[in-house]
């Protein structure tokens, strides 16, 4: 840690330090929607969104299965939160498509899922540090429901091409 000058510090302001970075990886995610919305308008926001989630997931366990040295923890897990940010913005891209309609009640569902992920992310790290004195299995955990994505994505992505990507006249 003596890269960044942490292992002078006392708990307090490494706490404080940590919450710097946290807010960098948040910083990351929000600021990062509109490019993955721009990315979802160019390739289509299903294959988007399974580029960012495979991200997402590699991400995931090479942070969970490796040892990385503090800078590369942070460069890693800044990745992740971008990732999910970009997915969030091809999410976005996909909601009009399909729900034009009721486009106002699903931004809100999505936005809300969205929101309880975030702290289902936080409180799975939170048991896993609890429960095994470290991250990975809570990490592992949520690679386990990116796959899920990907999967539940895979399986209604032909029906969406033909329920409803044709009327669309974009890329879904």
């Amino acid at each position: 840690m003596s890269a960044f000058g942490l292992d002078v510090l006392d708990e307090g302001n490494v706490k404080v330090i940590a919450g710097y970075f946290g807010a960098l990886c948040i910083f990351a995610g929000a600021v990062l929607r509109p490019v993955g919305g721009a990315v979802a308008d160019k390739i289509g926001g299903v294959r988007s969104l399974y580029y960012f989630y495979g991200l997402v997931a590699l991400l995931v366990i090479i942070n969970a299965t490796m040892s990385l040295p503090f800078g590369v923890a942070i460069l890693v897990l800044f990745l992740i939160m971008a990732s999910l940010g970009m997915a969030n913005g091809s999410v976005f891209q996909l909601v009009p498509q399909r729900f034009g309609k009721d486009i106002g009640i699903m931004t809100g569902i999505v936005g809300c899922a969205g929101g309880l992920g975030g702290t289902a992310l936080i409180q799975t790290l939170g048991w896993s540090k609890g429960a095994f004195d470290g991250y990975t299995a809570g990490f592992l955990i949520f690679a386990l429901v990116v796959f899920v994505a990907i999967s539940g994505i895979s399986l209604v992505k032909t029906r969406w091409r033909t329920t409803w990507g044709v009327q669309a006249g974009g890329r879904i």
